[in-house]
């Protein structure tokens, strides 16, 4: 793709309409089995084994009073639990009848599987609020997003480990949903005794679609210099030196690229033997990485990070005109709001980089000087001078002040949306990314260091 426009994050489904539609209609169809589900589970074992298993999670009920008490002492947790949390999981293993483990092939295994996991997530829906995320029609990629703590789980996952461990899966259960429940109690106390639903299915849809956008401090002038004129043995000494540092967790990509370089002719050039983009990457970063800032979702990145740049620490704040009421009650986040409405102290280039940065300050780490696509993970080099003054009076808690006023000036605006949320936890998000690249631009400033900037797929 061009370097000249926003990052294509993702490609346009060719039929928005059609793949919204059965989207819609596989979470309405898993909506029903989840709640389906739950009831089955806790219907049985209430008319086989006379247990009310919301009972054995009531955080004042006998069970987890108990599991407070005696807490990492097993012998005497295994004396004085409840009968009613031993009669649970004599049940419940007793479901598995006289199979020696869980077998999801077996249908009457696998709908046991299927209740208990949907169990779990509902109860948890119920008590504490959140999003069910419904990826495919296997229950084992769905997932449970949390509205009021940024915290997502896997039930069905976790309903398979606690069949599958056998005799301590009560305890578990209920110790697990106890420490969920403690969460929730320590946000709502500091929030001052109020629940705020701060973490929309979007946000929780975005941790796994969107890319990632990171900045990279790289010393380019030493990997161009290790690529472009030393002898490839001189190159493999280096990174076999420089990446004995990194620490076991990055043996295995150091000795990748060890094996990668020793095919080359040891006494030659790489760079007259290879145009490997990911070559050189792999090698620049072994060698000269020098800071890499924490990854940021790249629609945080784009509306909320590099507008927030351009306007400074605001003074004051304009009238909402009718287009800024509207975009507030479509849901448009209050601190995209933010950036959006205040006018920007320093001017932007729309149809640039990031929908910012103009092309001049562009350029390609690339020795081939080929064309570059972003979109595809290749680096692109941004010049600092601007930024460097941009961001020279940047102050992460002077900012989130001014945020934090704007939030009482759309308050006190009688036509704008009421809302429990304030934006601020997103807030924080974005004004700890810019902090992050201011810092990246002052360590880019030293001679032959470059800040680099590369897409990164969505986390799995």
């Amino acid at each position: 793709m061009s370097i000249l426009g926003r990052v294509e994050t993702k490609s346009q489904p060719k039929k928005p309409q059609a793949s919204e539609s059965a989207a819609r209609q596989r979470f309405e169809a898993a909506m029903v089995e989840l709640r389906e589900g739950s009831y089955r589970f806790a219907s049985r074992l209430r008319g086989q084994a006379a247990i009310v298993l919301e009972e054995l999670i009531d955080p004042e009920g006998e069970a987890v009073a108990t599991l407070a008490d005696v807490e990492g002492d097993a012998g005497a947790l295994a004396l004085s639990l409840p009968i009613e949390l031993i009669s649970f999981e004599t049940w419940l293993l007793g479901q598995i009848g006289d199979q020696e483990e869980l077998d999801l092939d077996i249908q009457a295994h696998r709908e046991l599987w299927f209740n208990f996991g949907a169990w779990i997530g509902q109860q948890l829906r119920h008590r504490h609020g959140g999003h069910w995320l419904i990826p495919g029609d296997d229950p084992k990629t769905w997932r449970f997003g949390f509205s009021k703590i940024l915290l997502e789980i896997a039930p069905f996952a976790f309903a398979e480990r606690l069949l599958r461990a056998g005799p301590g899966c009560a305890k578990r259960l209920v110790s697990e949903i106890e420490r969920i429940r403690q969460r929730h109690d320590e946000q709502r106390e500091r929030d001052g005794g109020n629940d705020i639903d701060r973490f929309t299915a979007q946000y929780y849809l975005r941790m796994h679609t969107m890319p990632l956008g990171q900045w990279l401090v790289v010393d380019l002038k030493t990997a161009h210099r290790l690529w472009g004129q030393a002898a490839t043995r001189d190159v493999i000494k280096e990174v076999r030196k420089q990446g004995s540092r990194l620490g076991a967790s990055q043996a295995g990509a150091v000795e990748r690229v060890l094996a990668a370089l020793e095919k080359a002719d040891p006494d030659k050039p790489l760079a007259s033997q290879s145009k490997d983009r990911g070559l050189f990457e792999a090698i620049a970063q072994i060698v000269g990485l020098r800071r890499a800032s924490a990854p940021v979702a790249m629609d945080i990145l784009e509306k909320m990070v590099i507008p927030a740049a351009h306007v400074g620490i605001p003074s004051s704040f304009p009238p909402l005109d009718d287009d800024d009421l509207t975009n507030l009650r479509q849901g448009m986040e209050m601190f995209a709001s933010f950036v959006d409405v205040v006018p920007h102290k320093y001017q932007a280039e729309d149809e640039g980089f990031l929908g910012a940065i103009p092309r001049a300050e562009l350029s390609t780490p690339y020795p081939d000087r080929g064309k570059l696509e972003v979109g595809k993970g290749d680096w692109v080099v941004i010049a600092t001078k601007n930024l460097s003054q941009m961001l020279r009076e940047f102050d992460e808690n002077k900012l989130l002040a001014r945020f934090d006023e704007y939030v009482s000036y759309v308050r006190n605006n009688p036509k704008a949306p009421r809302r429990r949320d304030d934006g601020r936890y997103l807030a924080e998000a974005a004004t700890r990314a810019l902090g992050d690249l201011k810092a990246s631009v002052a360590a880019a400033s030293k001679d032959g260091h470059g800040l680099v900037f590369r897409l990164l797929p969505p986390p799995a």
